[in-house]
């Protein structure tokens, strides 16, 4: 667990740490973090994503989440004080990559079937990405959540 994160920053030269796991909660990821984590994935994620965060972390670079980011920077400024983390960013940070994509194309007007199209999925897989979006972001529809999106900068409006 995250107990061994400060043996681990003694032992390596430059720690270059990339936490992947399974818990989604924003509370134990910020302590991840605070411990010298530079980056989290979810092991929802593609392995695309998990690609790309390795390589953005072996260059120093982080691969947070942007409310991640915001609840880390709330806390440290806070002199380490845990308070509730935003219930907003709690919720988008446990959106999937694909979710994401998803929620974008919905806000730029597509239907399912284009958008399975141009993400090459089927229909059925884009519909089962729509039920774990709305039950996440506690939506009830479309019109709700394309509202949700635009309020939260999850999607832009068409140009």
């Amino acid at each position: 667990g995250l107990d061994l994160l400060p043996k681990l920053m003694t032992v390596m030269h430059k720690p270059c740490i990339l936490l992947v796991t399974s818990i989604a909660d924003v509370e134990y990821q910020v302590q991840a973090v605070q411990r010298g984590v530079m980056g989290v994935v979810l092991t929802q994620e593609s392995p695309e994503v998990l690609y790309k965060a390795i390589e953005k972390i072996s260059k120093g670079e982080v691969w947070l989440d942007r409310c991640l980011i915001a609840n880390v920077l709330v806390q440290n400024t806070n002199g380490g004080k845990v308070h509730s983390l935003n219930p907003i960013c709690a919720k988008i940070a446990l959106l999937s990559t694909r979710e994401r994509e998803i929620i974008n194309l919905i806000g730029e007007g597509l239907k399912n079937q284009q958008i399975a199209r141009q993400l090459f999925l089927s229909e059925v897989t884009v519909r089962h990405h729509l039920t774990s979006i709305f039950k996440k972001l506690a939506v009830s529809d479309r019109l709700e959540l394309v509202i949700y999106a635009y309020q939260n900068d999850l999607a832009h409006l068409p140009g």
